[in-house]
């Protein structure tokens, strides 16, 4: 193996269990495995399947008691309005849905979107409703959020991947990776040899490229 490579794999000791990138410190990767790797939700339109997924009740901050339950004076009633989870638009009930169908159309583009399209972060998602849907934000934007978040499964790591010198690499767990702790075919301080190495080569490369 170059003496380029083996500085670099010494100098980058922690190896992401999914891409076998190479990181300096356990912080960096584990921050690359979280952002890129490890996703537990994602948000797509596509998990609006229907015209009355967009609404939900509006909520109330006064109990209405001459309405409530008989038996339970502090029950409080049905809601007389839905939002529009895009703009937060209050549609009163019992529901119009020809007119509610028609906001989400006329409006907020229903479905018109790449319903393939995923969502890692919900600031993304948040942006992607702003400008494909004419949405604002607002209380009723963390209700459709919620309507569109789909739990991800767990990705697999990737197998060990080998190595020259007829040598192996086990990939090691984050978890278990403790700061300085080097790579197997790699003893600890033969770095700096190794550097002193690669300069002896390149100054051979130059003295031969002076001599032509």
């Amino acid at each position: 193996m170059p003496v380029f490579f083996r500085i670099h794999e010494m100098e980058k000791q922690y190896i992401c269990q999914y891409c076998h990138n190479r990181f300096k410190n356990k912080n960096e990767a584990e921050r690359h495995q979280n952002s890129l790797h490890l996703r537990r939700h994602s948000w797509s339109c596509a998990a609006l399947t229907s015209f009355e997924a967009a609404f939900h009740p509006t909520p109330s901050t006064n109990i209405n008691t001459t309405n409530s339950s008989p038996y339970n004076p502090n029950f409080p009633p049905p809601p007389q309005s839905d939002t529009c989870g895009y703009c937060g638009v209050e549609f009163a009930n019992p529901p119009e849905w020809e007119s509610r169908i028609e906001h989400l159309n006329r409006i907020h583009k229903f479905g018109e979107c790449n319903q393939s399209k995923k969502f890692f972060r919900a600031d993304h998602f948040r942006q992607h409703l702003k400008h494909s849907h004419a949405g604002t934000s607002g209380k009723w934007t963390n209700m459709l959020e919620n309507a569109c978040m789909k739990d991800e499964p767990p990705p697999q790591p990737m197998q060990p991947m080998g190595m020259s010198m007829n040598m192996s690499m086990q990939q090691v767990p984050l978890a278990n990776m403790m700061p300085g702790q080097h790579l197997p075919h790699l003893p600890p301080g033969r770095l700096s040899d190794l550097r002193h190495e690669q300069q002896q080569q390149q100054q051979q490369q130059q003295h031969q490229q002076q001599q032509q």
